[in-house]
């Protein structure tokens, strides 16, 4: 119809079900772009889960694109569903495509920018696009990716989000493109995590019951990780850690809160080390428990391992639920992190003595008291909408 406004298209490499962080950041952000103006959203079938609740995204209409997973990516080859997508593409007001994406987000941007079309990359973290550090090809794939998909796509792009500055700078390809980044911080949802108002008071330590936390016991001091069980996160160094967080404290537990490929051998690692008595696998948590179960913690780890991640959701999360903190000193992560020593520490990645020295300060600290201040999706939502705005989407 003349006049209607064309809907902004949104590009996601993995659908609702996948509970990763970066398909919580786009869900999340597009059911708040759909409250004012109209969005439609294009995946793939890759890692689609029936036993997984969905992110909620209300009534907008979503596209799955037959593909296939190559080298832990998502991948779409068939001509029909490429030709799909463009018609997609070329039909929309502007495109925000979630990276990496390998080969969609060259052909996407390429569409657009001959339609006319703005484009937004938001640009995740640094893929791995080999398989993994251990992977014999890892190198060699991971470098054809960047120069023939990656670095045509924020070529083409006509702006490129990063969670932060440092990280943009630290990245071997976004530091390419530093003309073309914004830097938009990410949100928590407050009604997700039942958080009070901004400003408030910070809740005490929440106590819960068996259904929470099976197998718990009295007096124990928890270290929580929540987020997906893949290696880039470190998990096997926070097992490594927690001998030397008991000797120091003995009532130390590790409560992990995830699915992931690397369960069996973080089990594992825990039985070989006499530790399984102290590390607890809760699996997948809903939603609507996950705020009890940050305030449940006495501190939260993430100890990323490198610039397959920027920031970790958990961190901000748990910060916004009043829970202290301690994450990994990657580039651009004390712009998001308390690193106070008080509400939250930065340690060096891949080292289990320092995470255990981090872990200990914080547990035998006092809880701190003083208001929450955090920042909201709708927060994120607003500075991106100015963003679209600003590059004529219309």
């Amino acid at each position: 119809m003349p006049g209607e406004l064309r809907p902004v298209t949104i590009v996601v490499p993995l659908p609702p079900t996948y509970r990763g962080g970066t398909e919580e950041y786009a869900y999340r952000l597009a059911a708040r772009f759909a409250r004012v103006r109209p969005v439609r959203i294009v995946t793939t079938t890759v890692r689609a889960s029936s036993g997984t609740p969905a992110v909620d995204i209300g009534t907008i209409p979503v596209t799955r694109l037959r593909g296939r997973e190559l080298f832990q990516r998502p991948v779409v080859w068939l001509p029909g569903e490429g030709r799909k997508l463009r018609r997609l593409v070329e039909s929309s007001s502007l495109v925000q495509l979630h990276m990496p994406f390998p080969w969609i987000e060259r052909r996407v941007t390429r569409w657009a920018r001959a339609a006319g079309i703005p484009t937004v990359l938001t640009y995740h973290m640094d893929a791995d696009a080999g398989g993994g550090p251990g992977s014999r090809f890892a190198s060699t794939v991971t470098r054809a990716y960047r120069r023939l998909s990656a670095e045509p796509a924020l070529g083409s792009a006509g702006a490129v989000v990063s969670n932060s500055l440092g990280y943009a700078r630290a990245s071997p390809v976004l530091s390419r493109h530093l003309a073309k980044v914004q830097v938009i911080a990410k949100g928590v949802a407050p009604e997700r995590l039942g958080l009070a108002a901004i400003g408030s008071p910070r809740p005490p330590r929440f106590e819960p019951d068996a259904t929470l936390l099976p197998g718990m016991g009295p007096n124990e001091r928890r270290i929580l990780f929540v987020g997906r069980l893949v290696p880039y996160k470190g998990l096997d160094v926070l097992l490594n850690a927690l001998p030397g967080v008991r000797e120091r404290v003995p009532d130390a537990v590790v409560y992990i809160a995830g699915t992931g490929p690397m369960r069996s051998a973080l089990e594992e690692q825990a039985s070989r080390s006499g530790l399984q008595a102290h590390v607890r696998f809760l699996g997948f948590v809903p939603d609507e428990r996950l705020g009890e179960l940050y305030r449940s913690a006495d501190v939260v780890a993430c100890p990323s391992l490198n610039l397959m991640e920027s920031t970790a959701t958990t961190l901000e999360e748990a910060a916004a639920c009043g829970v202290p903190v301690v994450g990994s000193a990657l580039p651009g992560a004390d712009e998001s992190i308390p690193n106070d020593g008080r509400h939250g520490r930065l340690v060096p990645p891949r080292d289990p003595e320092a995470l255990a020295d981090a872990l200990v300060a914080l547990l035998q600290a006092p809880r701190p008291t003083d208001p929450l201040q955090y920042r909201t999706w709708d927060d994120t939502a607003s500075d991106y909408l100015a963003l679209f705005h600003e590059l004529g989407a219309n």
